[in-house]
């Protein structure tokens, strides 16, 4: 029988280390160089075995979200993702399909309960033969970036005096809610408000005035108006418009009398009254047509008043 073969440790010449000391410590040195990299980034590396189960969480990703390794081990990676177990089912759909993922963005939750907006690029990690054995992800905090692009974004569709949408945001958000309401078969109704007076307001007591009242009656319709549902905005001037989706002529009619109501009660000092007109959003037509109605409904109210004296 031939013996197997052995691997025999070379002769060590004094004074000089062999190549196994050698080749031992490169592989330590570039171990300690892998290592001292991952250390240092800021960004949150992470690992998870098969069962989405973290096996390993680098110092950025503690810092980051502020959770020790030790506490974060072994559980699932999911706990993290704001959008919890159906978003890691997304990332793992797309990572199956194409093995990487590139500059996704999610949100992560911190251990104080904050959000924090990522970008994340993923990868399916496999052995030598081939065999997926777990996830690789690496995720760069953009929170500032958002941030900065939601009051970007805000200031873009405000109206700086009074803090309303404006007009620009009106003609988008008509837009959206028109389609909608089509689509599904639902109402969609508009309040258009004229402030008859203002002009005189302004002439008699300056435009600091006239801007405290705007602000004012701005401060009405927020109050007035459905949170998360309806939205005000300032059309221009001092005309303002209100969107009231789910709501047929009736009800929006409603609507634009106690706005009205509400704006006598706070400015009923200030030498103004308040016309308006109400319009349902037709089954066909442009939306040109849709805002115009409503605007000769508010001409029609301003033309049937027969003193100085009378009210909306």
């Amino acid at each position: 029988m031939t013996p197997s073969p052995v691997l025999e440790t070379p002769a060590k010449t004094p004074g000089r280390a062999g190549p196994l000391v050698h080749l031992s410590r490169d592989f330590i040195r570039a171990k300690e160089y892998l290592e001292a990299i991952v250390a240092s980034s800021s960004d949150a590396i992470c690992t998870t075995d098969t069962n989405g189960r973290i096996i390993y969480f680098s110092p950025g990703a503690e810092a980051m979200l502020g959770i020790s390794s030790a506490r974060i081990m072994g559980r699932a990676a999911h706990e993290t993702y704001a959008g919890g177990r159906e978003e890691a089912r997304r990332l793992m759909r797309k990572l199956r399909k194409t093995g990487s993922i590139q500059n996704h963005e999610m949100i992560l939750k911190a251990g104080n309960g904050r959000r924090i907006h990522v970008s994340m690029s993923a990868s399916l990690l496999r052995d030598r033969s081939g065999r997926v054995i777990g996830t690789l992800g690496i995720s760069k905090d953009i929170t500032p970036r958002v941030e900065l692009e939601r009051r970007l974004r805000a200031l873009s569709i405000t109206d700086n005096l009074t803090g309303l949408y404006n007009q620009r945001h009106f003609r988008e958000r008509l837009a959206q809610e028109a389609s909608r309401a089509r689509r599904q078969g639902e109402k969609l109704s508009l309040v258009l408000m004229d402030l008859d007076g203002f002009k005189q307001v302004n002439d008699r007591k300056g435009h600091l005035a006239g801007d405290r009242l705007l602000k004012a009656f701005s401060g009405v319709l927020l109050q007035s108006i459905r949170r998360e549902v309806d939205s005000a905005y300032r059309y221009g001037g001092d005309e303002f418009v209100v969107l009231l989706p789910g709501l047929g002529r009736e009800r929006a009619e409603r609507v634009a009398r106690r706005l009205a109501s509400a704006a006598r009660a706070r400015l009923r000092r200030r030498g103004i009254r308040f016309s308006y007109g109400v319009s349902n959003l037709p089954k066909a037509g442009s939306l040109a047509d849709f805002i115009q109605e409503a605007d000769r409904r508010m001409f029609r109210m301003k033309a049937k008043r027969k003193g100085p004296g009378s009210r909306a």
